[in-house]
């Protein structure tokens, strides 16, 4: 019995040894696969907020001028001659992208970053989004308005492009400010 017994030790533990090796083997390199999917999500998000930087900084000196181009409109004496003269060149609203980070929500892979950092992320993308929003919203709105001709008409239409101006400028620093504390991160 102590023979048998012995026989089917000596077969069974290679046996577990051979499969929990196998197993770690596996786990090591499935560990090793997700650090580099990590690596490439990390990069590929770091590109995009880069490049969302970037765009906010072309847009965010033209919104700033278009700001106080309103103002000083909004005190002109003359404010129907030089509405007529102000060479106006559109909103140019700024757009920033979110594919990198749709990416690593729809595959989990942000799973893997530190808490903050995904809070943070989650913030920053939840306020892309509003300014995005608001960008639309600002231009449908604009291009359904009847182009002023009165000085009241004048007088309102600056005071709300004014208002949004402010609120593209808001967005615009929140965002540059929350992209420059993710880099800083990465």
């Amino acid at each position: 019995m102590k023979k048998i017994l012995s026989n089917v030790l000596n077969q069974i533990i290679p046996i577990m040894i051979g499969v929990y090796l196998g197993f770690a083997v596996n786990n090591f390199g499935e560990n090793r696969k997700v650090k580099q999917q990590v690596r490439t999500y990390q990069e590929m998000l770091k590109i995009e907020l880069e490049e969302n930087l970037q765009a906010l900084e072309k847009v965010r000196n033209y919104h700033v001028r278009l700001s106080k181009d309103f103002s000083n409109l909004l005190a002109s004496e003359e404010l129907e001659k030089d509405f007529e003269a102000t060479n106006f060149q559109g909103l140019k609203p700024g757009f920033v992208s979110s594919s990198a980070y749709q990416t690593g929500l729809q595959t989990g892979i942000i799973q893997e970053f530190d808490l903050n950092l995904v809070q943070i992320l989650n913030r920053c993308y939840t306020l892309q989004d509003k300014y995005n929003t608001f960008n639309e919203n600002l231009l449908s709105s604009f291009q359904s308005r009847k182009y002023p001709e009165t000085a009241g008409e004048i007088r309102n239409f600056l005071i709300n492009m004014r208002m949004n101006m402010n609120d593209i400028k808001y967005f615009e620093q929140a965002l540059q400010q929350q992209y420059g504390l993710i880099l800083e991160a990465l």
